[in-house]
């Protein structure tokens, strides 16, 4: 029996085909999950069809006694993060095979899984939120707005756009654009820059560089729509060169190293409070921090509960935003470092313009979000003002490109509807990082 063979209908057979060891060898084709993914699951869902089949009971539809009976021995026998996965599989298995999700169509077990994570048997994470190109955009033109003639006032929110366009580019998991040095970052005569990958999965010692990025040159202004190659060559880079942020002397690493820089600092580096121009004390940037600058963002775009997203996935956000602009699967894959082999340079082996594709297309992206952006509908607003919190029909639309908040004219002192684009009192605002919120508290209780 081929695995491609395997349909719901087949479930009774299976039973008596050697349906598990079966599953055991193949790779769930009909599914769409990463390597890493389908094999974590195989198993899973191996070990449940052999819990099924030592009870005489189908797998599917999954019966609520011999699944918790299932999970009663694994709660006792594993972490919670791994019941956790073990319990994905199984969910995931029965959606491949147009089967109801179990916790929903099961009361009993939906109150069991609730008991699980409440007594902390199971842990649950928070999802991550995956950037798209209209939350980059809009963090974009609110920095834009206000730091255009002096973007280096504030380091910290340069440094989190500066990210932000780069990863969205570059699509890097969030330890490897941490880990990035700044002689990872090579510019082309093309206007283009090419960036160093160190390969953090699977890679404990961080002894290798797995493969390059391209950041494809500017086809816009600043002024007009974001690009990460343009915004660091004219100004972060030239700000971390102000900061005394620059390449080592002892630095030997070239375009084509194969291992990781040293003695260079971080190209997105935390600057310590002992830090000068003469004596640069730099530190790396930890998960948290950009946890915390990604949550600043929404907070500041009036995005609606910010703490439910525990973090960002860069890779998962390109990926998507690639395949909608019809970028080459294969394409796609090596650029988000997804090919499962364990290759190393496996992306550098593409031609320039094929490396080339993804970036551009999230160049494109910028421009139809910017016209969607435009055309949003007023139902996507809040029905109430922002400053008294009363409703009406009266009310003023933010201009800012994910911000919902609308308030009455009379609140925000204004006596007519004005004319050209208009934006909220926290939008008018020109933002201010924690950091430098909290240095400015400091400099005041002195």
């Amino acid at each position: 029996m081929h695995p491609e063979a395997i349909r719901p209908h087949t479930l009774e057979d299976s039973l008596t085909d050697d349906f598990y060891r079966l599953l055991c060898g193949s790779e769930l084709p009909q599914s769409a999950w990463a390597l890493a993914t389908r094999r974590s699951y195989q198993a899973w869902i191996t070990t449940y069809c052999n819990f099924c089949s030592s009870v005489h009971q189908l797998p599917l539809p999954v019966d609520p006694d011999v699944f918790m009976a299932w999970l009663d021995i694994l709660v006792t026998k594993l972490a919670g993060r791994t019941v956790t996965i073990a319990i994905s599989a199984v969910v995931a298995w029965s959606a491949l095979n147009n089967q109801e999700h179990p916790l929903d169509a099961n009361p009993v077990l939906r109150l069991a899984y609730k008991g699980l994570v409440r007594t902390r048997s199971i842990r649950v994470t928070p999802q991550k939120l995956p950037l798209s190109e209209s939350f980059v955009l809009a963090v974009y033109r609110d920095f834009w707005r206000h730091y255009r003639s002096c973007p280096g006032k504030d380091f910290v929110l340069l440094r989190s756009v500066a990210c932000l366009l780069t990863g969205f580019e570059s699509a890097p998991r969030v330890s490897e654009a941490r880990m990035w040095s700044v002689c990872d970052l090579w510019p082309q005569h093309d206007l283009s820059q090419v960036l160093r990958f160190l390969n953090t999965k699977n890679n404990h010692n961080q002894n290798f560089l797995s493969s390059v990025a391209s950041l494809a040159p500017a086809v816009y202004s600043l002024d007009q729509f974001p690009s990460a190659a343009l915004f660091l060559s004219e100004f972060y880079l030239p700000e971390l060169e102000r900061l005394g942020v620059r390449r080592h002397a002892d630095c030997v690493a070239t375009q084509t190293s194969m291992s990781p820089c040293r003695v260079c600092p971080r190209l997105f580096p935390t600057l310590s409070p002992g830090h000068s121009i003469s004596v640069p004390v730099t530190g790396t940037m930890t998960a948290q921090h950009i946890s915390d600058m990604i949550r600043f963002w929404l907070c500041r775009l009036g995005v609606d509960q910010p703490k439910q997203w525990s973090g960002i996935s860069m890779r998962s956000g390109t990926a998507s935003l690639a395949a909608i602009m019809k970028v080459d699967p294969e394409v796609v894959r090596w650029h988000c470092r997804w090919s499962g082999h364990g290759t190393l340079g496996v992306y550098t082996s593409k031609p320039q313009h094929a490396r080339l594709d993804v970036s551009l297309a999230v160049g494109r992206a910028y421009v139809l979000a910017s016209a969607s952006a435009a055309r949003r509908p007023a139902s996507s607003f809040s029905d109430e003002c922002h400053v008294c919190g009363d409703g009406g029909e009266d009310l003023l639309l933010c201009d800012s490109a994910l911000c919902r908040r609308v308030a009455h004219t009379a609140c925000v002192g204004l006596v007519r509807i004005p004319a050209g684009a208009w934006f909220c009192p926290i939008c008018s605002t020109p933002p201010v990082s924690p950091a430098r919120r909290a240095s400015a508290l400091r400099s005041e209780v002195k």
